[in-house]
C-alpha cells in the first residue's frame, strides 16, 4: 500500500516537472479516503418487515423474505478495526475503533438495487452515512485457542450500547475452518442520504459457521440479546437467524464516490 502511494506521489511530481496535465489524475487521487484492517463477525436475520421499512428513505423498498412474507433480511455486522489510515498513511482518530452496522438490500423507485446502511452503534457518532447511534459502550473481546495444526476454537463477546437506550450483546463460541478468500469492489449507500455513496475495495477471508444446532454448524454456543426503543422492535422474538460469518481478516480501501 505504501509503495503504491509513493509511486503515485512520484508520478504527480514528474508530471508537474515536465509540464504534463494531471488535473484528472488529481481528481481521481482525491477520491481515496481511508484504508483499514479489521476483524468482523456478521449475523444474517429475518426480522419484522414493517419496522425495517419504516427506517428506509422515501421511494425505497426492501423485498419480503420468500419464507416469511412478514419479514425482511437484515445484516448485523460487528467490526473490530485494528488499523485505520488516511491517504497519507497517518492514523484516523486513534487509529482503532469498534462498532456495529445494520444494512439491507433495497431498491429505489426505478428498481435499481443497492446496499443501504440504515443503523448501527459507533463511538464516532453518526459517521459518514449519518445513520449510526452514538455509543456509550462499544466492546469487542476475542479469544483464540489453538494446538499444533488443529483448527482453533474462538470465543467472542461483543457489547454495543447507544445513548438512545438501544443495546446489543453477543456471546459466540465456535471452531474455525479454512476461510475462503474473496476480493471485491462494492458500492455502499447511506440509508438517510441516498445520493451519498462510498466505494469499497475489499480483500477478505470469510468463514461461514452455519447456525446453531444445524447439522453442518460449527457454532458451539450462541447468545444474542437486543433491547431498547428500536432494537426491541427489530428483534421482538419473531426474528430468525439465517447465518453467521466470521471474517478473521478484512482489508478495505474506501473511495468517494
Amino acid at each position: 500500500m505504501n509503495r503504491s502511494r509513493s509511486a503515485t506521489a512520484l508520478l504527480v511530481i514528474l508530471m508537474s516537472v515536465f509540464g504534463l496535465p494531471f488535473s484528472s489524475f488529481q481528481a481521481s487521487a482525491q477520491d481515496y479516503q481511508e484504508w483499514s484492517a479489521e476483524t468482523r463477525t456478521s449475523f444474517s436475520f429475518r426480522v419484522d418487515g414493517d419496522t425495517v421499512r419504516a427506517m428506509l428513505p422515501a421511494n425505497w423498498t426492501v423485498a419480503s423474505a420468500s419464507e416469511a412474507p412478514d419479514q425482511v433480511n437484515l445484516s448485523v455486522t460487528f467490526m473490530d478495526r485494528h488499523v485505520i489510515h488516511d491517504p497519507q498513511g497517518q492514523p484516523v482518530g486513534t487509529g482503532s475503533s469498534r462498532y456495529m452496522v445494520m444494512s439491507v438490500q433495497a431498491r429505489d423507485a426505478s428498481g435499481d438495487a443497492s446496499i443501504l446502511i440504515i443503523n448501527g452503534i459507533s463511538p464516532e457518532g453518526a459517521g459518514a452515512y449519518d445513520v449510526y447511534q452514538s455509543a456509550v459502550l462499544a466492546t469487542a473481546e476475542r479469544r483464540v485457542t489453538g494446538q499444533g495444526d488443529r483448527h482453533a476454537e474462538v470465543q467472542e463477546y461483543w457489547q454495543m450500547e447507544a445513548d438512545s437506550g438501544d443495546s446489543i450483546r453477543v456471546d459466540l463460541h465456535y471452531q474455525q475452518a479454512v476461510p475462503t478468500r474473496r476480493q471485491s469492489t462494492i458500492v455502499i449507500r447511506s440509508g438517510r442520504h441516498t445520493d451519498y455513496t462510498r466505494t469499497y475495495r475489499i480483500d477478505q477471508a470469510n468463514d461461514a459457521l452455519g447456525v446453531p444446532n444445524a447439522a453442518d454448524s460449527r457454532v458451539q454456543t450462541f447468545s444474542f440479546v437486543a433491547t431498547g426503543p428500536l432494537y426491541s422492535r427489530l428483534f421482538d422474538g419473531s426474528e430468525v437467524l439465517t447465518g453467521i460469518t466470521s471474517t478473521p481478516w478484512y482489508n478495505r480501501e474506501i473511495s468517494v464516490p
